[in-house]
């Protein structure tokens, strides 16, 4: 890590000394989920003769956030940004674990509103969310459960319900940065393969106890789906809501002289909806949130997607 971060300074000092002026932020916030809130991230067993529950139990670290965790194990956008210039503030006051794009008391809408409560007002906003959309629901097939994934329509209208308060209550040449929906079709290999050979971890005991994304993790039949159909229907949700997200950002792009990037690139480039978790990128806890090198992962991807740099 150490090596990154000298690494970074070099490369600043070469660009400083080229002249090249760089635009950055004097406030940065960020919308999201218990991903963002940094949850479970230092959570390493969760069997019964390692109290690892007691982990779980601690609930959000903050301090392990991608966008503006404070620990040395974790090199977030926050970190990145002070290379650059020391006085940037940044805060994720928005986010809360449990957000939804769309539902709930948390949502996009909800957390854009929070963002321009703040008595400074950012004008640099992330947003990750996307991954409890999924993973609240119960079904593919509108056909088989009450609460199945989001439409197309639903979630396109939830991301316009956001972008339409912060385009219009940003200042403007602020940016907003639309952050992939993360791959949770990758849980359930993620997660067997974590506890194979590791008496600290049961990822499927963890999952099933507590009902953790059961569209992803559950690997039998479930409301008359079938895994391999879930896995199907949730591969396609999750590739859809990645492209609405990019037209969206396209469409509100320059409003109110606020420019609003998606970090979604599509499938064939690196970005956090295309990222492959796997069993060192997933917390031991309950298996589901990323762990501190996933966090690390997922601020190296935001940060190559950021225009204001």
């Amino acid at each position: 890590m150490h090596g990154v971060r000298l690494f970074a300074l070099i490369a600043l000092s070469t660009l400083l000394a080229s002249g090249q002026a760089m635009a950055t932020p004097a406030k940065a916030v960020a919308a999201g989920d218990s991903i963002t809130m940094g949850f479970a991230a230092d959570c390493t067993g969760n069997t019964f003769f390692t109290g690892g529950f007691f982990c779980l139990l601690g609930g959000d670290q903050p301090e392990h956030s991608w966008f503006d965790g404070y620990d040395s194990d974790v090199y977030s956008v926050h970190d990145r940004y002070k290379l650059l210039d020391p006085n940037i503030a940044a805060n994720k006051n928005a986010a809360r674990s449990g957000a939804e794009m769309r539902g709930g008391g948390d949502s996009f809408s909800i957390q854009a509103d929070r963002i321009l409560s703040q008595t400074v007002v950012a004008d640099h906003v992330e947003v990750v969310l996307g991954g409890n959309d999924i993973c609240n629901r119960d079904c593919v097939d509108p056909a088989n459960c009450s609460d199945p994934l989001y439409s197309e329509g639903q979630w396109r209208s939830a991301v316009q319900a956001g972008l339409d308060k912060l385009v219009n209550g940003l200042p403007a040449g602020s940016t907003v940065l639309l952050g992939s929906v993360p791959r949770v079709q990758d849980l359930y290999d993620a997660g067997v393969a974590k506890q194979t050979r590791n008496w600290r971890v049961n990822c499927e005991s963890a999952w099933s106890t507590f009902g953790i994304c059961r569209i992803a993790t559950n690997d039998g039949t479930l409301n008359g789906e079938s895994f391999a159909t879930r896995l199907a229907g949730v591969s396609a949700a999750q590739r859809l809501y990645n492209e609405v997200l990019q037209q969206e950002a396209a469409a509100y792009n320059g409003i109110n002289g606020v420019e609003v990037v998606a970090e979604y690139d599509g499938e064939e480039q690196q970005n956090v909806g295309t990222f492959r978790f796997g069993k060192d990128d997933i917390d031991g806890g309950d298996c589901f949130h990323p762990s501190r090198q996933g966090q690390n992962k997922i601020a190296g991807l935001m940060w190559g997607g950021n225009p204001d740099k």
